[in-house]
C-alpha cells in the first residue's frame, strides 16, 4: 500500500513521512517514487510466489534487507521524527522486518 501511494501521489505521502517540511526539496518526489516502486515491486513478488503457491523466501529476505536498510536511516536520524514517532516507527519497521526474515525461514523448500 505505502509503495503504490508513494507512486502514485509522493508529494502527499512524503508529508505523512517528514511532516517538518524535510519533504520539499526537487529530489524528493522522485526519491519517493524510487521508494515506493522498490515497495510495491517486493510486494507484488510476494503476492505473485503465494498465488503460484512457491516458495517467497527470496522475495521476503529482499523486502526484510530493504526495510533494514529503512530501519537504518531512522536510526541515523535521517527522518526528522519527534521522538516519540521515532520510537513507534523503529519498534514498528524492526518488528516488521523479524516478520519478513521470521516467514522467510520458515518455509519449506
Amino acid at each position: 500500500m505505502f509503495g503504490a501511494g508513494f507512486v502514485v501521489a509522493p508529494s502527499p505521502m512524503l508529508r505523512i513521512w517528514w511532516a517538518h517540511g524535510g519533504a520539499s526539496g526537487p529530489i524528493a518526489p522522485g526519491l519517493a517514487r524510487g521508494l515506493g516502486a522498490r515497495d510495491a515491486a517486493l510486494g507484488l513478488g510476494i503476492l505473485a510466489a503465494v498465488l503460484r503457491r512457491k516458495s517467497s523466501r527470496g522475495w521476503l529476505l529482499a523486502a526484510a534487507g530493504a526495510d533494514a536498510a529503512d530501519l537504518v536511516l531512522t536510526l541515523t536520524h535521517a527522518y526528522p521524527f519527534g521522538r516519540r514517532t521515532e520510537l513507534v516507527t523503529l519498534a514498528g519497521i524492526a518488528l516488521y522486518v523479524l516478520l519478513e526474515i521470521y516467514l522467510a525461514v520458515d518455509q519449506e523448500d
